[in-house]
C-alpha cells in the first residue's frame, strides 16, 4: 500500500493539465482506478488534517491541533511532535500486527517512533538548509542517518538547468527573494524524495507513506502571479512566475512514475491531498477588494483522491468521502479489521471484491506499537526548530514572536484551544465548544469569537443568548463584515425571514455577491415560499462555487417545490456526494424521491438521515408516514412514531441541537 500525499493539490487546477496530457502519470492512474473530490475537514491546518489521515480520529481525539507547541524541556516553541499525538496512527497499528512500514516527512512524526519498518521524520528535510547533519531522533533505525544525511539536497546543489524548468522563459534574478524561497522549498521536496525511494527499494514495507508540501508552499508564494493576471502584477513578475506551480505539477507527475515503477502492479497506490487551493477567478478577496493574505482564506474544502490497484476499482467516481475515511480504507485494502473507535468508515464504493471488517480498539498500549511513552526531552535542532517556526510566521499561519516568551506561548495556547472550539463545532458538537470560547473570551474580548459563540449558542436554540453575543461583538468591532450575517442568521432563527432577508442583500452587495452569502439569501427565499427567486439565487451561488453542498441542496428544494422533481433529485445527490454526512441533505432527498413516488429509495434516504442525526425527530416522522401510508407497515410506523415523540420531548427540555428539519 504506497500513499502519497500532496498538500493543496486541487482538481480545477490540475484538470486542465489532464485534459493537455501533461500528468500522464495521474492520469493513468485516473483511468485504471478510482477518483473523486474528498472533503476536508474544519478548520484546514495542514498538521491536523494530516494527522486525521493517518489516525482515522478527529483533532480533538488526536490532539495535533496546530503547527507548533512548548517544549517541555526547555520551554521554548517547536514544532508539534509524535509524543503530543494521542492515538496511534496507520504506522503504529501496523506494526503491532507484525506488518512493516515505512513513512516519510509526515506531520508530527518527530522523533522518529520505533516500528517494524522506517520512519523519516518531517525534521529531516530542514536539515539539508540549516546543518550538516541530522538532527537526532530524526529516523528510525538510527544506522539510516549517514546514508540519509547522503541524500539530502541543498538550495546551493540545485544547478540553474535543474531549476530553469519550472519558469516559463528565463529565471528570476539570483536575488529575487522569491527565487530563494522557491529553491529552498525544491531542494526539500527533492531530499524527501530521494529519502522515500532509497527506502522503497531498500526496505521491506506492507505500507509507504510519503508526504509533500511544495504544492502548498508554491501555491501560497506565487499563486497571485498567476493567471488571470492582476492589476497590481507586473508584467515581467507575470512572465517569469505565473506557470510555476503548473511546472510544480508536472513535477509530482515525474515523482509519480517513479513510484509507479518501483511499486510495481501489485501495491494499492493512493494520490492524496488535505484540501484544495484556490486559482483563477477564485483566489479570495478580503474587505478591502485585495487579495486575502489569510492563508486558510485560501484553502478550498475538497481536496484530490485518486487510486489504484489491487482491490479497488477500475475508472470509477468516488462520492462523499472525508479524510476521515481513508485510515479505514487502507486497513481494507491491507486486509486488516477496522476499530470500531474510528470516526471515519471504509470507502466500499471504491472497493473491487473487498468487504470491510470491523475490530475492537487499538488505542491499549502494546509492546510492538512503537509509540513514544512517559518521554519528555527534547529532540529538537535550534537551529531547524528557529527557520521552521520562522517559515510559519512568514505563510501567516503564527503571530510573530515578541521579546516576551511567555505572552507568545499564551497566544499560541489561545490559538489552540480555538482551533479544538471549531473542530467540535464542525462535527456538530456546539455544547462542547461553547465553554472553551467562554474561557477565551474570559481571557480577551475578541469581536469573531463572540461571533463563533453566538454561533453555537444559535445552535443550541439560546436565541436569546446569541442575540447578546452578536450584540457584543458588534460593540467591540461594528464595522466586522460577518456581523450582519450573523445577525441575518438570528433574524430567521427568530422567524423574522423578511428582515433576514434585508441585512443579506446588504452582505451581497458589500461583498460582492460572496457563495455563501448567496446560499443563505437563498435558504431565507425558501422560508419566504419565493420559489423562483431562491432558484436564481442558488443557481447565483453555484456559479461562484460549484462544489458547494449547502447551494446544491437548497437549489434542489426550490426546484421541488416547483415540480421539478427530477432536477431536484438530482441537486440533493449532487449534495450528498460532497458532504454524504449532513442529515439535511438525506432528508430533503427522501422528500424529493416520496414525491416522485420512489418509496423504497426515500425511505433509504429518511433512515440515513436518523443515523446521521440520531437525536432529531424529523426523519423518524418521514419514516413514520412513509410506513403507514405508502407501506401499510403499522408496525414500523408506531415505532418511528414513538421514536418521533421520544425525540419532541428531549427537544422541549433543551436536550440536543435543533439545526433540522423543513418546516414544510
Amino acid at each position: 500500500m504506497l500513499l502519497l500525499g500532496w498538500d493543496a493539490a486541487d482538481w480545477d487546477f490540475l484538470q486542465p493539465l489532464l485534459d493537455a496530457g501533461r500528468l500522464p502519470n495521474l492520469a493513468g492512474l485516473i483511468d485504471r482506478g478510482v477518483s473523486g473530490r474528498i472533503a476536508s475537514l474544519s478548520p484546514m491546518l495542514s498538521p491536523m488534517l494530516w494527522t486525521s489521515i493517518a489516525t482515522g480520529q478527529t483533532g480533538d481525539r488526536h490532539d495535533i491541533l496546530g503547527f507548533v507547541e512548548p517544549d517541555p524541556a526547555s520551554g521554548q516553541p517547536r514544532p508539534v511532535a509524535s509524543t503530543s499525538r494521542r492515538v496511534k496512527a496507520l504506522w503504529n497499528l501496523l506494526s503491532q500486527q507484525g506488518r512493516r512500514a515505512v513513512v516519510v516527512n509526515w506531520f508530527a512524526s518527530h522523533p522518529a517512533e520505533p516500528i517494524h519498518g522506517a520512519i523519516v521524520s518531517d525534521r529531516f528535510a530542514e536539515a539539508a538548509l540549516h546543518t550538516s547533519s541530522l538532527p537526532a531522533a530524526c529516523c528510525h533505525p538510527p544506522e539510516l542517518a549517514e546514508t540519509l544525511a547522503e541524500l539530502l539536497v541543498r538550495p546551493a546543489d540545485l544547478t540553474p538547468a535543474q531549476v530553469a524548468p519550472f519558469f516559463l522563459e528565463r529565471l528570476p534574478a539570483d536575488d529575487d527573494p522569491l527565487l530563494h524561497a522557491f529553491t529552498t522549498q525544491l531542494a526539500k521536496c527533492a531530499s524527501v524524495h530521494h529519502a522515500a525511494t532509497w527506502l522503497a527499494e531498500t526496505q521491506a514495507w506492507d505500507f509507504l507513506a510519503v508526504y509533500h508540501d511544495l504544492i502548498d508552499h508554491v501555491g501560497h508564494a506565487l499563486m497571485p502571479l498567476a493567471p488571470p493576471r492582476l492589476p497590481k502584477v507586473s508584467a515581467e513578475q507575470h512572465q517569469i512566475y505565473g506557470r510555476t506551480l503548473e511546472r510544480v505539477y508536472e513535477y509530482h507527475d515525474l515523482m509519480l512514475g517513479r513510484w509507479l515503477e518501483i511499486a510495481g502492479p501489485d501495491a494499492a497506490v493512493i494520490v492524496l491531498s488535505d484540501h484544495g487551493f484556490c486559482s483563477g477567478t477564485a483566489r479570495p478577496r478580503g474587505e478591502d477588494g485585495q487579495l486575502d493574505p489569510n492563508p486558510l482564506a485560501w484553502h478550498r474544502p475538497y481536496g484530490v483522491f485518486v487510486a489504484a490497484g489491487p482491490g479497488l476499482r477500475r475508472d470509477a467516481l468516488v462520492h462523499g468521502a472525508t479524510l476521515l475515511d481513508v485510515a479505514p480504507t487502507i486497513l481494507t485494502l491491507l486486509g486488516l479489521p477496522v476499530p470500531e473507535d474510528f470516526a471515519g468508515t471504509t470507502m466500499t464504493a471504491a472497493l473491487d471484491g473487498l468487504a470491510p471488517r470491523s475490530g475492537p480498539s487499538l488505542e491499549a498500549p502494546h509492546p510492538d506499537d512503537g509509540v513514544h511513552r512517559g518521554e519528555n526531552a527534547s529532540h529538537d535542532d535550534p537551529w531547524a526548530t528557529a527557520a521552521a517556526l520562522d517559515q510559519l510566521v512568514a505563510l501567516g499561519y503564527l503571530p510573530p514572536p515578541g521579546e516576551n516568551l511567555r505572552e507568545y506561548l499564551q497566544e499560541i495556547a489561545r490559538l489552540r484551544l480555538g482551533v479544538l472550539a471549531q473542530v467540535h463545532f464542525a462535527h456538530g458538537r456546539p455544547a462542547e465548544a461553547l465553554p472553551l470560547l467562554t474561557q477565551l473570551l474570559g481571557e480577551r474580548e475578541d469581536a469573531r469569537l463572540r461571533c463563533r459563540e453566538a454561533l453555537c449558542l444559535l445552535a443550541l436554540g439560546r436565541l436569546a443568548e446569541a442575540r447578546a453575543s452578536a450584540e457584543r461583538a458588534a460593540a467591540v468591532e461594528p464595522g466586522l463584515a460577518q456581523l450582519d450575517l450573523l445577525r441575518a442568521r438570528l433574524a430567521l432563527a427568530e422567524d423574522q425571514p423578511a428582515e433576514a432577508e434585508r441585512l443579506l442583500r446588504t452582505v451581497a452587495a458589500h461583498e460582492r455577491e460572496a457563495p455563501a452569502v448567496l446560499t443563505q439569501l437563498g435558504v431565507v427565499l425558501l422560508r419566504l415560499g419565493r420559489w423562483s427567486e431562491a432558484e436564481q439565487t442558488f443557481r447565483r451561488a453555484l456559479e461562484r462555487d460549484p462544489e458547494s453542498a449547502e447551494a446544491h441542496d437548497g437549489l434542489g428544494v426550490a426546484l421541488r417545490e416547483r415540480d421539478a422533481l427530477d432536477d431536484a433529485i438530482f441537486h440533493h445527490m449532487r449534495s450528498a456526494s460532497l458532504q454524504h454526512a449532513r442529515a439535511q441533505t438525506h432528508l430533503n432527498l427522501g422528500i424529493a424521491l416520496a414525491r416522485r413516488g420512489q418509496i423504497d429509495w426515500a425511505l433509504r434516504a429518511f433512515h440515513h438521515a436518523a443515523e446521521l442525526a440520531p437525536e432529531h425527530p424529523f426523519p423518524h416522522r418521514c419514516l413514520a408516514r412513509l410506513y403507514f401510508s405508502a407501506k401499510r407497515d403499522r408496525a414500523r410506523a408506531r415505532h418511528h412514531a414513538s421514536e418521533m415523540l421520544k425525540r419532541l420531548a428531549s427537544l422541549r427540555l433543551g436536550i440536543g441541537n435543533r439545526n433540522i428539519g423543513n418546516r414544510r
